[in-house]
């Protein structure tokens, strides 16, 4: 990885010390694991280390983790703050374990130039309590200002299928001419990887659909024949692929083969991929309308089988919040998203108290793995010379999910009920205590991740 730009020029953080917790995975060394932090950077990890007089958390029972790395949220702000907002959304980000967040905006106004990105960073800045990276937007009229906007975002997002606040592109010369022009810029494309033409001709073949037909309205083929379509305009382009909120065991298929021949192309899924089926619909309605739609239970087990095997990288929310009343509509006029960014880790420990995902796998897919698959230096590591970002969490107790106790605005929950662990009791972002006891302890001092420079291909 090439060297990355510092988002300051001075002390990262704060001094701490944590004494004395357990790591995780739990290993055959039963010997308390000691964090120090100075100037909110890890300089030791280890065994009965020295405190050298730094301030001191006792972490004793605890179980020890680094900082979750979502890498796929929509808090709305700019724009839509009533649906959820920085403030809001970065609160339930500690909740959940997560100290840095990428964010999405896919409503007005958007990242298509430089100014509209500076504007944007400066606001997130002045209001989030986690570290950020914010996305522009790709889309044919920030084409000329994307090396502009190249050293401030970690990718370029684009909606191949159309989805909440942005619409799809049928033509497939202007996509891959998008493709063309990420790689000209040097940052990789985010993939909403969707194909349009089958997102509409799903809407015809159903049209009094309801929430149980979701993923026939949204099938499965159109996120497979997306998918191919963008590793091939990826092999003629040279641009790279994230594929994000990963629904099928086919587009898995797709990108391991991909990877195996040497391919830049990655993906990520989320909890409710894995956790959650069709056969859901039933019981949640429209709370569990998003997009692309969750799948079948085959789909389920083969994007399992894609983040033991590698092949996805990363588990990120997709946390997109809206208000109960909206999500009650019918369903032709409901919004597609649900919160989850305030259960990231105990959702992740879940697949491991249920035996779908080894504990490595699992911590890694939100933490190191998230953030090697956007290039983000310096996240996802409990290692010297990485940020201090520290979760102490009790995987022995558990709670039930009461969607209204959460911090997202919407208070409400496609888990309503579930006897989870992993609730994180300790939060420490970049050495200072951003959460403790369920209480948010900071208003703000979020900073913009780190990026490791662009890198343009001819």
């Amino acid at each position: 990885m090439a060297s990355a730009a510092r988002s300051d020029g001075g002390l990262r953080g704060a001094d701490l010390f944590v004494r004395g917790a357990r790591s995780y995975p739990p290993g055959p060394d039963a010997s308390a694991l000691d964090v120090r932090i100075r100037g909110g950077v890890i300089e030791a990890v280890g065994a009965e280390l020295a405190s050298d007089g730094l301030p001191v958390l006792e972490a004793h029972g605890l179980t020890v983790i680094p900082g979750l790395v979502d890498v796929h949220v929509h808090f709305r702000d700019p724009g839509l703050e009533h649906k959820e907002g920085w403030d809001h959304g970065s609160a339930g980000a500690l909740h959940g374990g997560v100290t840095s967040v990428v964010e999405v905006q896919n409503n007005p106004p958007l990242s298509t130039s430089r100014e509209a990105l500076e504007a944007r960073l400066v606001h997130v800045r002045e209001r989030s309590r986690v570290d950020f990276g914010c996305l522009a937007n790709l889309l044919p009229e920030s084409v000329p200002e994307l090396a502009a906007m190249a050293p401030l975002t970690p990718a370029f997002k684009l909606f191949l299928g159309g989805s909440t606040g942005l619409g799809g592109e049928t033509d497939d010369g202007v996509l891959r001419e998008l493709f063309a022009a990420a790689a000209r810029a040097g940052r990789p494309i985010v993939g909403h990887c969707e194909d349009e033409e089958l997102l509409r001709a799903g809407k015809r073949a159903f049209p009094d659909a309801t929430a149980t037909e979701h993923h026939l309205v949204r099938s499965a083929q159109a996120e497979i024949e997306s998918v191919r379509k963008s590793i091939a305009w990826v092999q003629e382009t040279g641009a790279s692929l994230h594929v994000f909120h990963v629904s099928t065991r086919g587009a898995c298929e797709l990108i391991g083969a991909a990877r195996r021949r040497g391919l830049p192309v990655r993906g990520s899924t989320g909890p409710q991929y894995v956790l959650l089926s069709a056969e859901d619909a039933v019981r949640l309605g429209n709370l569990m309308k998003i997009n692309p739609s969750i799948k079948t239970r085959d789909d389920n087990a083969g994007i399992l089988a894609a983040l033991r095997a590698g092949d996805v990288d990363a588990i990120g929310t997709d946390h997109a919040p809206h208000p109960l009343t909206e999500k009650q509509r019918a369903y032709a006029h409901a919004p597609s998203g649900m919160p989850s960014v305030d259960l990231l880790w105990p959702l992740t420990f879940e697949l491991v108290r249920r035996g779908l995902l080894d504990a490595a796998t699992a911590l890694a897919s939100v933490t190191e793995r998230a953030a090697a698959s956007l290039w983000l230096p310096r996240k996802g590591r409990l290692a010297p010379g990485y940020d201090g970002d520290v979760v102490l969490f009790d995987p022995e107790a558990t709670r039930r999910v009461v969607g209204a106790e959460l911090p997202s605005r919407s208070k409400w929950s496609a888990y309503e009920g579930l006897e989870l662990a992993g609730f994180p009791a300790v939060v420490v972002r970049r050495g200072e205590i951003a959460f403790q006891g369920g209480q948010v302890l900071v208003q703000a001092g979020g900073r913009p991740l780190d990026l490791v420079p662009p890198a343009p291909r001819r």
